[in-house]
């Protein structure tokens, strides 16, 4: 698959502000956002007066969760060898199944998704769901906004919180794929062969992005202070970045001289902001990439 463009969280607001001001909308309730440290797509961003509510399935730090894997319990049908579903939005989608969407209310999903997501309140394979924007309408039926299937009329909060009995961090979600791919293969096949250097690849090219992000921020901050700085979180309410440009900079320069980041490398986007963040130029970013 090709890598798509990055989407960046200032672009994104700008567009809601955008249609905002246009009137093409009254309400918009949800936007649900499944994708690690999706909170950071809203934190400190989000204005609170532009009509919308979002949820998102994690917080500015942290991954989301694939379930429905092989192995798993419930476990895919046996022709499919790939996770079928994110922790999150199965819970809002299988809650909204099971539910009088004419009783139930924004609030009161909100409330059962979280914790379902959260692995029973337990965060050991779960992440924590977070809101933002607009409040003021939590306490409207859902069917407003999804629409109201009759078969659940006499459904009254049928509330689904059995989550499934395990989940993987949603990075690993490829190489879960690639193993059980080639445990299915036969024998000494070339295509079997091919799945392990499929699977050595991927995983050297992570070790490359890992160890790069950390020797460059060893050589902007130093050799004992380079990985605290890059890894920092700033408090909640402030954005990732103050810059967003000089961030789309930074990412730029590092994929023009140390490869593409690729799916999993956008984990380090915060060490990107952070060297944003510490008002690092591009020629010096520059110089400690190549």
């Amino acid at each position: 698959m090709p890598n798509l463009p990055y989407l960046y969280a200032a672009d994104f607001i700008k567009v809601l502000q955008e249609k905002h001001a246009s009137n093409t909308y009254a309400k918009m309730v949800v936007i649900y956002v499944e994708a690690c440290e999706s909170g950071s797509i809203f934190e400190g961003l989000m204005p609170a007066d532009l009509n919308i509510y979002v949820t998102t399935a994690s917080n500015a730090e942290e991954s989301s969760w694939g379930t429905y894997c092989p192995g798993m319990e419930p476990s895919p049908p046996s022709e499919y060898i790939t996770c079928l579903g994110d922790l999150y939005s199965i819970s809002w989608m299988e809650d909204s199944e099971t539910n009088n969407l004419k009783e139930e209310t924004i609030k009161k999903q909100y409330e059962v998704v979280k914790k379902r997501t959260s692995d029973m309140n337990s965060y050991s394979a779960g992440s924590h769901v977070m809101e933002y924007g607009d409040m003021t309408f939590k306490d409207e039926k859902l069917y407003l906004y999804q629409g109201f299937n009759p078969a659940n009329t006499n459904i009254t909060n049928k509330l689904f919180l059995q989550a499934p009995k395990a989940a993987i961090n949603q990075r690993d979600a490829d190489l879960l794929f690639l193993w059980r791919r080639y445990e299915l293969l036969h024998g000494k096949s070339k295509e079997k062969a091919n799945v392990l250097t499929e699977i050595s690849e991927t995983v050297a090219h992570r070790k490359h992005l890992d160890n790069s992000i950390d020797f460059i921020g060893k050589l902007l901050f130093g050799f004992e202070n380079g990985p605290s700085e890059l890894q920092a979180v700033r408090p909640s309410g402030k954005p990732l970045v103050d810059d967003w440009d000089c961030l789309k900079r930074m990412v730029r320069i590092f994929e023009s001289h140390c490869g593409s980041l690729t799916q999993y490398g956008m984990k380090h986007m915060r060490a990107f902001a952070n060297i944003c963040n510490n008002g690092v130029s591009g020629t010096t970013m520059k110089e400690a990439s190549i």
